[in-house]
């Protein structure tokens, strides 16, 4: 049942994300509800697919760094954070215009873009907040929580 409800908090702080960005930074006016929680299933399952990336990354440099608190706050925020870039920046290709270009994928088109690229991650680390008290204020460093 906490898993259900991880996900279902995570679907709609993703939905909530791309209905911000589809009203602020794309000024979008044609079904953004619809289009929201379509964005934000999309954001959902392609945090499946990072959560390899993740748990590959964060157990190579859980090993060599060691393993403990800090270690693990280490590891989350040199892992996530950039892999989260990339993740929002996948998304910034369906909200945002004009971000195709290379410096656009890499930096973002705007400020606005970058703004929402880096709320986009904010929002993913706090999802992850009820995961992390579940589990006694342990940082799952390792773990598909993209």
């Amino acid at each position: 049942m906490l898993a259900l409800l991880y996900i279902a908090g995570k679907l709609l702080a993703y939905s909530l994300w791309c209905l911000l960005g589809l009203r602020k930074v794309r000024r979008d006016s044609s079904a953004p509800l619809i289009r929201a929680l379509a964005f934000g299933f999309i954001r959902l399952f392609m945090g499946l697919f990072f959560g390899v990336v993740i748990w590959l990354a964060s157990s190579w440099l859980l090993s060599a760094v060691g393993y403990g608190l800090p270690q693990n706050i280490l590891t989350y925020l040199l892992v996530y954070i950039p892999v989260r870039w990339i993740e929002w920046t996948i998304m910034a290709a369906f909200i945002v215009p004009n971000s195709f270009s290379a410096a656009g994928w890499l930096i973002g088109s705007s400020a606005s873009d970058r703004y929402w690229r880096l709320g986009g991650i904010a929002i993913s680390c706090l999802a992850d907040i009820p995961l992390i008290a579940s589990l006694g204020g342990v940082i799952p460093t390792g773990r598909f929580l993209c």
